[in-house]
């Protein structure tokens, strides 16, 4: 098995967001209705208090699990300071803490820039004085979930360390700045970052906004071990430019964990109702089978839906409005966030964050670079391996057909000469075709996977050439 981290999209029994809520509560209402919701609180008074609200809005009992987490002042956002998820070369599943000493630091646009703390006023990072109490909340959830805990050194900011689930991380460069603050140079940062995760395919884009967390997050999301999703800024935006050559300069010249460059999806955002900001509809969060979008009252909301379906065929997409006037039981925003409560770099990815299934089947499956040849079979490979240790229920199958036919034609696969890899062929079509197909896998324990994980509703796809 593969040392790696775990990526968003994948199977997950939970998702934690803190309390008081930081998300609208049509949001909190909606996460229960798809999975177990787990409400970090400091007491178990304030657990109390919490579960009235919930009755009152309908919200029942046994989809909410509390779990008493240390709040510091970014308690609302356990994106950044929660534990990462990590399967080790066993098998064995782990949760890594980030170190979150110094906050989340601000800083201006450039290679070499000072870092800040937000605040009434704004001050250098050496000044900085916290609690200390974040640093100490993701260890607090690994020990009532269960899973052992890995306590890493260096800053590890969860809006900033995104990844594929394979072997690629992509992050802005304010995170190489913190870790310098530290005392971490940049080589030695990904070194412990490889040894530790497994990941050793790292990405570093430019910062993009001046003062601003400049977390990848409001910018960019990995869709899958193949595609990047960028936002693309209104041309008359003073960092359209920025942004694009960023796109064009930086990402477009990456390799994904299979050496091969990045297929870049865009999604258009335009100017919300502060000078300058722009929707960050790229912080959305994706859980098991459905995106939960974050929208501003504006007419690009509807665009932005649009643009997360066609990205995502299969998935359902969520969208949610939160409108601070509407939600007096929330953290008090409003001397933040004006009257919505969706910042510009502070959004709904950033105020929850999956709680993985330990014990996943895992499914991943290849895809042609480019076009497959007229008279050609194309080989696929999967890697199917059950984390739960029970056994497969026979081989897993791969599902093909003509695009715009209704049946599948299934093929089971076979052991490929690596481990937990499977391999079968789909047939030899004719130029100008359109070819569709998935793997499905279970196994003893009752899981059953696909991959992608949405099949049959949203399948692979390729062309064949000439």
């Amino acid at each position: 098995m593969k040392r790696r981290l775990v990526a968003e999209w994948e199977p997950a029994i939970g998702v934690m967001v803190a309390w008081p809520l930081g998300i609208p509560h049509g949001l909190l209402i909606e996460y229960a209705k798809d999975t177990t919701v787990y409400l970090l609180v400091a007491n178990d008074e304030v657990a109390d208090e919490a579960r009235a609200k919930l009755a009152a809005w309908g919200v029942a009992e046994d989809r909410v699990r509390f779990l008493v987490v240390p709040q510091g002042e970014d308690f609302t956002w356990p994106r950044d300071w929660g534990p990462q998820p990590l399967f080790d070369e066993e098998g064995v599943f782990h949760l890594v803490g980030p170190s979150y000493r110094y906050s989340t630091p601000f800083c201006d646009i450039g290679h070499d820039v000072p870092l800040y703390c937000a605040g009434d006023e704004p001050h250098p990072l050496s000044e900085y004085e916290g609690d200390g109490q974040d640093d100490l909340a993701a260890q607090a959830i690994a020990e009532q979930l269960g899973i052992d805990f890995i306590k890493v050194p260096f800053a590890f900011t969860g809006g900033n360390v995104l990844n594929d689930g394979v072997n690629s991380i992509l992050s802005t460069e304010v995170l190489l700045f913190e870790n310098r603050f530290k005392g971490i140079p940049d080589e030695a940062y990904f070194k412990q970052v490889a040894r530790i995760t497994g990941m050793s395919n790292y990405t570093v884009l430019s910062d993009y906004e001046n003062f601003s967390l400049n977390h990848i997050d409001c910018l960019a999301k990995p869709l899958d071990d193949r595609r990047v999703l960028v936002l693309r800024y209104p041309k008359d935006h003073p960092h359209y430019q920025l942004v694009e050559d960023i796109v064009e300069n930086e990402l477009s010249h990456a390799l994904n964990s299979y050496g091969q460059p990045w297929e870049v999806v865009r999604l258009d955002t335009n100017y919300i109702h502060r000078a300058g900001c722009v929707a960050a509809y790229a912080n959305s969060l994706i859980l098991n089978k459905t995106v939960y979008v974050p929208l501003y009252s504006i007419p690009q909301d509807a665009v932005a839906l649009q643009q997360w379906q066609e990205a995502m065929p299969g998935y359902t997409i969520k969208g949610f409005e939160f409108k601070l006037d509407e939600e007096p039981d929330s953290k008090d925003l409003r001397g933040i966030y004006d009257y919505i409560g969706w910042d510009p770099g502070d959004v709904l990815h950033c105020r929850s964050r999956a709680v993985w299934d330990p014990q996943m089947l895992y499914v991943r499956a290849s895809r042609p670079f480019g076009t497959v040849a007229a008279g050609e079979a194309y080989r696929v490979s999967a890697t199917v391996v059950p984390y739960s240790g029970a056994a497969l229920e026979g081989a897993p199958a791969l599902r093909y057909r003509l695009a715009g036919e209704d049946a599948w034609t299934s093929v089971a696969m076979v052991p490929a000469a690596t481990r937990e890899v499977w391999m079968a062929d789909i047939p030899a079509f004719r130029a100008g075709d359109s070819v569709e197909y998935y793997v499905e896998a279970s196994d003893a324990s009752g899981r059953c996977e696909c991959a992608p994980r949405v099949a049959p509703e949203g399948c692979y796809c390729y062309t064949v050439g000439e």
